[in-house]
């Protein structure tokens, strides 16, 4: 995901929206989309995590444990994020048990670099303000980093451990 401010190619009719159950099909479709442009192939993989992620999508939406927002121009969805909101211990720092990531921001190829990822992603630091969570994670793309640090995200001391074969980062 890559996205930056630029007036000349702003959309001015430019509206984000809370997604709602009937918009799984539009979360999981640019779910796919995301996977596909970091190069990932492999159909029926892709496939299976479409039909498993929307019935995850259809209780965690409900639940609030999955929050999305989709941006639109006119009838047509041309973004989307979300976070997710998971129990976590409480720290000294944060006394809110709950932990926050964001996912899922995509926008389609012919509305990138108009500022619409920026919107979305101020959109759900704003939510996440108001909810009083202390901090929110993600992952960048090699793509979206850029837009991230000039959010204010910081790289963390974050490790991992490849547990299965055939895992992409």
């Amino acid at each position: 995901m890559q996205d930056s401010t630029s007036s000349d190619r702003s959309l001015p009719n430019l509206e984000i929206r809370v997604a709602a159950i009937n918009d799984i099909p539009e979360i999981v479709r640019q779910r796919r989309a995301m996977y596909e442009d970091m190069e990932y192939r492999d159909a029926d993989a892709l496939a299976a995590m479409v039909s498993i992620s929307a019935d995850y999508l259809t209780k965690a939406l409900s639940d609030g444990s999955f929050r999305a927002w989709l941006a639109s121009a006119g009838d047509r969805v041309v973004a989307g994020g979300a976070i997710i909101i998971s129990p976590w211990p409480a720290h000294p720092y944060d006394l809110e048990c709950r932990r926050a990531t964001i996912l899922n921001v995509y926008t389609y190829p012919e509305y990138r670099r108009r500022g619409i990822a920026r919107r979305l992603i101020q959109t759900i630091i704003d939510w996440s303000r108001r909810e009083g969570l202390a901090r929110v994670n993600l992952h960048a793309s090699e793509d979206g980093r850029h837009l991230y640090e000039s959010m204010g995200f910081e790289p963390s001391n974050e490790m991992r451990l490849k547990l299965r074969q055939g895992i992409v980062d």
